[in-house]
């Protein structure tokens, strides 16, 4: 009878637990995909245009005839431009609502190479060496690195990549937007800092990093009118030149394309 007690025990320590910050990710991502409690930023990623460029062919390159992991992938629209190139794609998010409608979705377009699976994204459900590219569109940021860098290196595959599009946390005034709009984000989240990319070093055999947005940000106000276009062009040349003759001003960007690499 003991033994019964002690085999039940046992089990149930193996079983997982989701921690109180995984909850909360969990809890406000069902309700900012619900309700659309981002919306109000919408304005701001108007802005994008060169950055997600770059990002789209650098998936499309790496993804062709691969197997592809989404890491957090949201209700799926990511999912469904990889899943054009992909020879099999499973995407992962922690919200249960997320999956339900990246599922559905996928249905109506009649995709069969792909599987959306609620899952910890700090562990993974996966073996060792499963996938050629993990791809991530601002997750990273809401987790912890150490474990989170450490389970994407181990379903990598030798030669593999890990692509991640994030927000970073040096310049002071999105920080202070950030501040002024909490319902926009979790309490948990941490924008990227240097220190983290260098973390990322730790993990992974090469590291590189494109920055993006700076003085682009001062198009978003512009965004319906006729000069829109042209005025972001000018900016996006202007970050380039400022990253370039003041590597220093990097880290002041909004967000950044980080490529990592396991030989």
């Amino acid at each position: 009878m003991l033994s019964t007690y002690f085999l039940i025990f046992a089990s149930l320590l193996l079983i997982p637990v989701m921690s109180d910050r995984l909850k909360r990710e969990k809890e406000y991502h069902n309700k900012a995909f619900s309700e659309g409690l981002r919306k109000p930023a919408d304005k701001y990623y108007t802005i994008h245009a060169a950055s997600l460029k770059k990002l789209n062919k650098t998936l499309e390159q790496y993804s062709k005839g691969k197997s592809v992991l989404e890491y957090g992938c949201g209700p799926g629209d990511n999912a469904f431009f990889l899943a054009l190139h992909a020879a099999k794609l499973v995407a992962i998010d922690i919200s249960d609502y997320a999956i339900k409608t990246a599922t559905e979705r996928a249905k109506q377009l009649y995709l069969t190479n792909t599987e959306f699976r609620e899952m910890n994204a700090e562990e993974l459900e996966f073996d060792d060496n499963s996938f050629d590219l993990v791809f991530g569109n601002s997750i990273i940021h809401h987790l912890d690195l150490d474990i989170s860098f450490g389970e994407i290196r181990r379903v990598l595959k030798p030669g593999g990549k890990a692509i991640f599009y994030e927000p970073l946390g040096h310049n002071f005034f999105i920080n202070h937007y950030r501040k002024a709009t909490p319902e926009m984000r979790t309490e948990d989240e941490h924008p990227l800092l240097i220190d983290d990319i260098n973390l990322a070093r730790e993990y992974f055999d090469e590291v590189s990093v494109d920055f993006y947005h700076l003085s682009t940000l001062a198009a978003v106000p512009f965004r319906n009118s006729f000069i829109f276009k042209p005025f972001l062009k000018f900016l996006c040349g202007t970050d380039r030149l400022i990253f370039k003759m003041l590597p220093f001003m990097r880290k002041y960007a909004w967000f950044c394309i980080l490529e990592l690499g396991k030989k």
